[in-house]
Parts: structure tokens; sequence; C-alpha cells
């Protein structure tokens, strides 16, 4: 057996699984030392050209893999590696991998498709409109409603030569739309999908030539991002009955061979659900299923040699799993409120404690850490302790630089007073710069000679809408309907006596990119702030509308405090 994706936590739960069968398990990664290869089950690692920057090279890998050596079966965990080979499938004829048809696979990758499907059978699917543009994006959320989805039509994007890894994204204005769809236009088609409230739940099954033989239900309980992702924290249940027979007819109109996951969003209080996506490939939350006796990766080997599931038992319900590492991410991010109130519900801190006290109970597991096979587990503690560490240290030394920063204020004041041109600066010159160039320009008229300018090209973008409205109002009248942005120049820097940049990242790529600006460059905030965390002015692009009235609050606050005479 060749298990891809040594990395995953899913993979590591299959390697157990396939073990305790007695079965002898290799696995595979594009990482140097992946996760699963430190289990005691494991009888070899071996290492790909990583499939999202070489795809070509990682087909080659297997196809040589597969000439030298005959496996029992091939499984792609992800669709890093499963994309790759079902775009090589004639490379690979009569070869065990464990993967759809072509034609099911390509109706499952595209979302736009497996929401037509779904569709044609009856199934609720949230009102989606495919757009290419942001333009389209803004005149389609007129009749779809804000909060708005922005999904990639693909979960990996990009052509054969490099690909990446896309992400679901969520927009309450216009604004904000069109910057998360010019971001996602970039990888291929959107699609703009309405909001649906409710629970995340996974059908998860497996199928022969489309018959569900096998069929698990989990409910997430923590996600991450907090707006909807991967599950760290899930518990079993008794699968709904309108979700499983969703689930059937998906599976016969696809005659789905092999294992799926099937999502939804559903309202246990009033029945309500619609169909978010299919998986047609192990999923993340696998330890939960194969914790709860839904053993679906011995499944899957006995349908691949013997052309048939036969009767397995029941699962259990109520049995929960956590994914340790990321659901510490899942507590950071309640605890910062890391999400737009618009969709979540943060829980309180008491019941983020209950959630942790669960670890003390004969139901719960863990996806990594396992007494029977300890080592993995130990890796895994050690990367959490690592991480905490670098981000920690990360931390201090960020602090550390913006007190620096905050004390230079003072040196940079007795520089203004011979300065005659400044210049200020940020990534796109069509917010934070551009508002303080227009703001300057309008209170201190003839004491400066004012540019602005950004690293983004090309220039001559208009200013941001959110932004042109909230300076025209909050701002007192400030005029940014005729702005055209800016590409920062040696000469601009060259001719600058000063430099109010709006980030500690703005001044390093300054004096990486422009070496004559040291000594004259400056964060903008240092003026006003009263202490380290206000020194930066952060970027409002593609936030909330209350972001932007905070950032021009911050930027008109600050022109202010470095420019205003001392008589005013």
């Amino acid at each position: 057996m060749l298990v891809l994706d040594g990395d995953q936590a899913s993979t590591l739960s299959i390697v157990r699984a396939l073990a305790r069968r007695g079965l002898a398990v290799e696995v595979a990664s594009d990482v140097e030392h992946p996760l699963a290869a430190s289990s005691r089950h494991v009888a070899a690692c071996l290492r790909y050209p990583d499939p999202l920057r070489d795809e070509a090279g990682f087909v080659a890998w297997l196809r040589q893999q597969l000439d030298e050596r005959r496996r029992g079966l091939v499984i792609p965990v992800t669709e890093r590696t499963l994309v790759p080979l079902m775009r090589a499938r004639s490379r690979f004829e009569g070869e065990p991998i464990a993967m759809a048809s072509a034609e099911a696979l390509e109706q499952v990758l595209d979302k736009d498709r497996t929401g037509a499907l779904a569709r044609s059978l009856g199934i609720p699917v949230p009102r989606s409109i495919v757009v290419a543009s942001p333009a389209e994006a803004v005149a389609a959320a007129k009749d779809l409603g804000y909060p708005v989805v922005v999904k990639p039509a693909r979960s990996v994007g990009g052509g054969a030569g490099e690909r990446v890894q896309l992400r679901v994204a969520y927009a309450f204005d216009d604004a904000g739309l069109e910057a998360e769809a010019t971001s996602a236009l970039r990888h291929g088609a959107v699609i703009l999908q309405e909001y649906f409230r409710g629970d995340g739940v996974g059908i998860e099954l497996i199928a022969d030539q489309g018959e569900v033989r096998y069929a698990f239900q989990h409910r997430r309980l923590h996600e991450v991002p907090l707006t909807g992702g991967g599950s760290t924290l899930r518990v079993s249940e008794a699968p709904v009955p309108a979700l499983l027979e969703a689930s059937r007819k998906l599976m016969q109109a696809l005659r789905w061979h092999g294992v799926a996951m099937v999502e939804f969003k559903y309202q246990p209080q009033t029945g309500a659900f619609v169909l978010v996506e299919i998986n047609g490939r192990f999923w993340g939350s696998l330890p939960l299923a194969v914790a709860a006796g839904a053993d679906f990766p011995a499944m899957l080997h006995e349908l691949w040699t013997t052309g048939h599931v036969g009767d397995w038992p029941a699962a259990r319900s109520g049995i929960v799993a956590r994914h340790l590492a990321r659901d510490i991410d899942w507590s950071e991010h309640v605890l910062r409120k890391a999400a737009p109130p618009q969709l979540v519900t943060l829980p309180s801190k008491r019941e983020v404690l209950r959630d942790w006290l669960l670890m003390f109970s004969p139901r719960h597991h863990f996806d990594v850490q396992s007494w029977r096979d300890p080592w993995p587990g130990l890796v895994d503690l050690g990367r959490i302790a690592s991480h905490q560490a670098r981000r920690f240290g990360a931390i201090v030394a960020q602090r550390r630089r913006l007190e620096r920063e905050l004390r230079a204020a003072a040196p940079a004041r007795q520089r203004l007073r011979k300065a005659r041109r400044i210049v200020f600066l940020c990534h796109g010159n069509i917010n934070r710069s551009a508002l303080a160039q227009a703001y300057a320009e309008r209170r201190y008229p003839g004491r400066f000679e004012f540019a602005s300018a950004g690293f983004h090209s090309p220039a001559g973008r208009p200013a941001d809408p959110t932004m042109v409205d909230v300076a025209a109002t909050a701002a007192g009248g400030v005029e940014l309907g005729a702005w055209h942005s800016r590409t920062l120049d040696a000469r601009l820097v060259a001719d600058a006596d000063i430099v109010f940049a709006m980030e500690v990242a703005h001044l390093d790529r300054l004096a990486r990119e422009h070496p004559a600006a040291g000594g004259k460059a400056y964060l903008l905030g240092a003026a006003s702030a009263s202490n380290p965390a206000q020194v930066e002015v952060p970027d409002p692009y593609g936030k909330t509308r209350a972001v932007y009235e905070r950032v021009c609050k911050q930027v008109l606050t600050s022109v202010d405090a470095w420019l205003q005479p001392p008589q005013d």
C-alpha cells in the first residue's frame, strides 16, 4: 500500500487503520519529514516533487514507482495529488489508484457543475451566479444580497505548471466583494453564492458504482476559520435521513466508486439544509469516523481488492475527535474575535473551557495523539511548541520594532522643520497614502509640497470607492473621486525630504528597493500613537466600512499630529 500526502492527519489515520488489518503501508509526501512517517506502522517513507509546483514531475515520480515495484493500492488523500493523477489518468490505466472515474471527479471538482447536478435532483443549493469580473460580481450581489459567499469554482487553481490552494471568502459590501473577486478571479472562474446559516454537517460514505454501502455523519463543533472551514473539533451523529437520502441521490447520479464526503449546511430546528460541496476523496475529519468505528480505509481496501464492501458494524454516536494544533488556533481566533459578527456568534470563555474539558471524557479522541502509536503525537506536540515559540518571538520582535519607530517620532520632528517635500507611502496608493496627501493638501496648503505613492503597479488606478465615500463624509469633505494612483520610483524617493509610510513592512521594502531613503522614512502613525500597537495604520482594503472609517480617522489624526503648527 502507498498512501500519498503523508503530512496530513487523515493520512496518519489511514496508515493506522490499514496496519490494524495486517497490511504493509508506505507513505509519500512532498515534505522531508511528514507527520505520518513517524508512525510505527509505516514501512517506508518516500518523497515526491511538490504537485502544486511541479505537476509533471510528480506524475513522472509515481509512474516510476509503479514501474519499479508493484503496489497493492495507491491512495491520494488530498486534491493536491488527486487532481494531477486525474489529469494524467491515461498514464495509469489498469493501475490500482483509488480514485473515482474521471467524469465523476470532474463533476465534483467543479462546484458550479456540482450545484447544477444537485438542482436537477431536487437537492437544495444556495442560489449561485458564476461571475467573470468584479463588476459582474457587484451586480450579482444586488440580487443575492449581502453577506455573499465568494467561492472559487475549484479548490485548487492555476495551470499544470504551478497551482495554488484556493479559499472561500465572504463579502459584506461592494468594496469588499470587489477585492475578493479580483483576487479569486486570477485563478479561474468564481461562484457568487447566497449565505445560508446553519451547522456544518458531513455525510461520509463509500459507494460501489453509485450504490452507497456504508454512511456516517459528523457535525462540526469548531471550524477554522470561524466563518467556516476545516473542522478542528467534531462529533459523530446518527445520519439525518434527508441528508443521507440527498447523498444517495448524488452518488447514484455520479455512479461514484470509492469514498466521498458530502457536505451540507443544516438547520436542526427547521430541518432546512443546502448542499455545500462534495469532497471526492478522504476528508480531514476521517480520524473521527475511524475512532467511532467507521473504518473507511479498510472498506476502501476491501472495495478495490475484492470488488465489493461487506457488512460492517454501525458507527457509535457521540464520539468526539479533535485536531489539537488547529483547535489551539480556533481558541485563539475566538479570543481575538477574529470573525465578522454578521456571520459568527462567538462562544463565551465558559463555553471554550467546557469544550477543552471534553479531553477528559472517554468519548474524546485526538486526530494525531495516540497511546498505541505515540511518536506522531510527540512530533505534533513538538511542532506545536516550536510554532508557538516562533510566533511569540515574532510578536516580541515586532513590538520592539514598533517601540523604536514610536521613539523615532522625536528626531523626525526635527527633520520635518527643514522639510519642503513630503511623500506618503502605502502599498496601493488608493486608500491610506492617497487620503493622507489629499487631506494634507487641503488642510495645510503652501506649507509643504505633498506627494504620495505605492509599491503596486501599474499606476493610474482610481481610489477605493469605499474610501472615496468615507473621505467625503467622515473626513469633512476630502475629495478622492478624481484620484489616480502613482507607483513609487527612485526619483520620487530622491526628491523627498521625508517619507511617511503606513506599516513597518513598507519601511523594510523601501529600504531594500531604495537605499537612498535611509534616515528619512518614518511611520505616519508614530506622531499620534500613545502605545506601540497604534503606530501602524492598517490596510482597510476589502474590509467593512467600519474599518475604513477607523483607518480614515487614524490617517487624518496622524497627519495633523505631524503637521499642525504649535500655535494652532
